[in-house]
């Protein structure tokens, strides 16, 4: 993808909104059990459900083309949080404004509660064969809908295709396709290539990695055998993708080689109106599909909070603060049950030593992380969410902060055994190995850059504001001889330098008429 001067944009806006997780304000009363939940994340939850009617009324002014909401509408799929979000989908619809939405891991069954006072309550959730009956638009106007998941494509603009992704399976946290599922989403980028429409995917889970090594520190964020969805899609005409659940701002652009024609996918997250900086999209496509800028806004103010960015950022550095122990004891017991790959690294021996090292109680661990790294890690985090870090001049120093206290944490637990040459030795190693492990994401996101460890390219995008163009394969391209793609049953041909889409053994052209 490339700049392209604004004039080359049209007058057709998308509003994207993600993870709103709203609450219904019906299923909370102050309380000890609604303070524990608040205590426990980042997510503004007690204003979720007027920040989304806000966001509703943005829509009702602006009054976009299309509304797209890629996934977590809800705080846990509680049926009362669902009718919020459905009522008021509905009077965009009433507008004229079209809304599309897919499923996230906090949208369908799973354990939903009410909190009021000190008693949290079990409520009625949404069950997965209530989805499409309870956002019947999407489905009712759209042109396929899979048979075995929550999965569609949709033309709700002349020229263009949404394919909604569902890989909300068994809510187990991470998304995933079936086969059957991947092979409906790639006949249906097939059918709009022909058309010659240009297509935009949404999903909840991510497909890119927006910061080198982000699996390791957020393994769910991205779908099961992401790299092969990537080239599946790249391969079949799908070069934009929309998604959410990272609840932070980012755009990355992969590149299928470093050849300046070859295949890319840009995927746009955003991030979620109820976490700091509380964001929202917009996207604007030129008249012939082929390019879109994309514009961030944030919440300015709610009627009860007049300066949003400021009162969010507070409220995510206290939050932030208070899940360091949670997040410490988690990273903790994932070393420890990887005891077996430090000892590939060092041997055993050294890893027996490097164990007893380890404080021996759980708050002693939280402790030393807390004096070490712990407001480091959230002003990071929170400069990561800002987006376009090399912008702010304490990128670097939060980064160097970073590996200090990671130093000063190993020292803390290895010095007082430095009577002992062995020890000497393990500690020089173990801090050479947590920077191997560290510094790579680290300097990635506050560098923003991605580099594609298998490339010679690496990828720096504005992750807030930008004019790309969309990397559409030419269907008129000449050649020689016919070039087929894809399985026996969906295969795309270019013949006497036309694109013929096979499917299913039929043959169509790029207007989707039929071919004998």
């Amino acid at each position: 993808m490339a700049l392209l001067p604004l004039a080359a944009i049209g007058q057709e806006r998308i509003m994207v909104i993600a993870d709103p997780h709203v609450l219904a304000q019906s299923l909370v009363e102050p309380g000890e059990a609604f303070d524990e939940l608040m205590n426990g994340q980042r997510k503004m939850l007690d204003l979720s459900e007027q920040a989304w009617l806000a966001l509703m009324d943005t829509a009702l002014k602006y009054k976009p083309e299309l509304v797209l909401v890629p996934g977590d509408l809800t705080k846990d799929g509680e049926l009362e949080s669902h009718a919020i979000v459905v009522q008021s989908l509905r009077q965009l619809h009433e507008a004229g404004i079209q809304t599309l939405v897919i499923p996230g891991n906090h949208d369908i069954g799973g354990k939903a509660y009410s909190y009021k006072g000190d008693q949290k309550t079990p409520v009625e959730t949404l069950t997965d064969e209530q989805w499409g009956t309870t956002y019947p638009w999407v489905y009712e106007g759209a042109v396929a809908k899979d048979k075995g998941s929550h999965s569609y494509a949709a033309e709700p603009m002349e020229g263009l295709t949404v394919l909604g992704i569902d890989g909300s399976h068994n809510d187990a946290g991470t998304g995933e396709l079936s086969e059957e599922t991947l092979a409906f989403l790639l006949a249906q980028a097939d059918s709009a290539v022909a058309k010659r429409n240009t297509v935009i995917a949404m999903s909840h889970w991510q497909i890119l990695e927006h910061f080198d090594q982000q699996g390791t520190l957020e393994s769910a964020c991205r779908f099961k055998r992401a790299d092969d969805l990537r080239d599946s899609l790249m391969a079949h005409g799908v070069h934009l993708v929309l998604t959410g659940h990272f609840h932070v701002n980012g755009i990355t652009t992969y590149h299928a080689s470093s050849a300046l024609d070859a295949d890319s996918l840009v995927e746009i997250t955003t991030g979620s109106p109820i976490t700091y900086p509380c964001p929202y999209r917009w996207l604007t496509l030129s008249e012939d599909r082929t390019a879109v800028r994309v514009e961030t806004d944030d919440l300015a103010s709610l009627d009860t909070i007049p300066d949003m960015h400021t009162y969010s950022r507070e409220w995510m550095y206290e939050h932030a603060m208070n899940m360091i122990p949670q997040m410490t004891l988690r990273v903790w017991r994932k070393a420890e049950n990887n005891k077996d790959k430090v000892e590939k690294a060092i041997g055993k021996t050294a890893t027996d030593l490097l164990w007893q090292c380890f404080p021996e109680t759980d708050s002693a661990k939280i402790a030393l992380v807390q004096k070490h790294l712990g407001s480091t890690v959230v002003e990071l985090y929170l400069l990561h969410s800002d987006a376009n870090e090399p912008e702010y001049p304490q990128a670097d120093s939060l980064a160097q902060e970073v590996y200090r206290g990671m130093e000063a944490m190993i020292h803390e637990m290895t010095d007082e055994k430095m009577n002992n040459i062995i020890y000497q030795s393990l500690q020089k190693t173990i801090i050479l190995i947590a920077h191997e492990m560290i510094e790579e994401p680290v300097q990635s996101m506050v560098e923003d850059v991605t580099q594609w460890v298998w490339q010679d390219i690496a990828d720096r995008t504005d992750d807030l504001r930008l004019t790309l163009k969309i990397n559409t394969r030419q269907a008129d391209q000449a050649v020689e001889t016919i070039r087929e793609e894809g399985t026996s049953e969906n295969r795309k041909m270019i013949q006497d330098g036309t694109l013929i889409i096979r499917n299913n053994e039929r043959k169509y052209d790029v207007s989707g008429r039929a071919i004998q």
